[in-house]
């Protein structure tokens, strides 16, 4: 799974102009740090990712002392703010009751965030809030900060890039991150009340539709069943 979260990290970064360069990044959800790893390797300076204590730090893509173990269904709070908060992929994997709190977080580090999280029907391993984007962006609002379509245009049609972050990823900037980032960026900001494009293609979506038609334990066992079945892969 690193080797494919590596790829997708490294052509999505290639294509992500904001209209300035981060210097200082957080991930929240971060793994072993493989989306970090892809950020030094373009100059980022400082690098660090919050998981949970299950992380192995041998196994870990950034050094030890920039990684945070923590609850991401409690506050947190490093006293300190980054160029950048991303957060990729995790936000189905807490309780619908930490929604609220794991967007406090983000926002409580930076006035720009780069956010993705599956949508229903995507399915995986304890996927238990798969939501529309719509719900985010709601969440986000309520925090203040603006809807941004730029990820998701900027990588459309890259193959290296994970299907879930080429459908999925949204900015979110507050007022300061608004004038922060480019025109062109700026200029996909997702109208009030306004549903954002689709850019799943039709099998994917359908692919959807039957899986959100399954018992969520029946994909949550198909989902592990891929999981070892990739881990086995030569």
């Amino acid at each position: 799974m690193d080797a494919s979260s590596g790829r997708s990290a490294a052509a999505f970064l290639e294509r992500l102009d904001l209209g300035f360069s981060p210097r200082s990044v957080l991930d929240v959800g971060c793994g072993r740090g493989v989306w970090l790893e892809a950020w030094r390797r373009r100059g980022v300076e400082i690098a660090v990712g919050v998981d949970g204590a299950y992380v192995d730090p041998a196994t870990l893509r950034i050094p030890r002392d920039a990684f945070v173990a923590a609850d991401l269904s409690r506050p947190l709070d490093l006293g300190r703010r980054f160029d950048l908060v991303e957060c990729l992929e995790v936000a189905e994997h807490l309780d619908p009751s930490a929604a609220d709190t794991l967007v406090a977080s983000l926002v409580r580090h930076g006035d720009v965030v780069l956010f993705s999280a599956a949508t229903p029907g995507q399915g995986g391993e304890h996927h238990v809030n798969e939501q529309p984007l719509t719900y985010w962006i709601g969440k986000f609002a309520a925090a203040g900060l603006a809807a941004l379509d730029y990820p998701r245009a900027a990588v459309r049609g890259v193959r290296a890039v994970e299907p879930w972050y080429r459908y999925n990823a949204l900015l979110f900037a507050s007022a300061a991150g608004l004038e922060r980032l480019s025109p062109e960026v700026r200029r996909t900001a997702v109208p009030d009340g306004a549903t954002p494009r689709e850019y799943a293609p039709l099998p994917w979506r359908v692919r959807a539709r039957l899986l959100s038609a399954l018992p969520p334990p029946l994909v949550h066992r198909l989902a592990q069943l891929k999981h070892l079945a990739l881990r086995r892969r030569p």
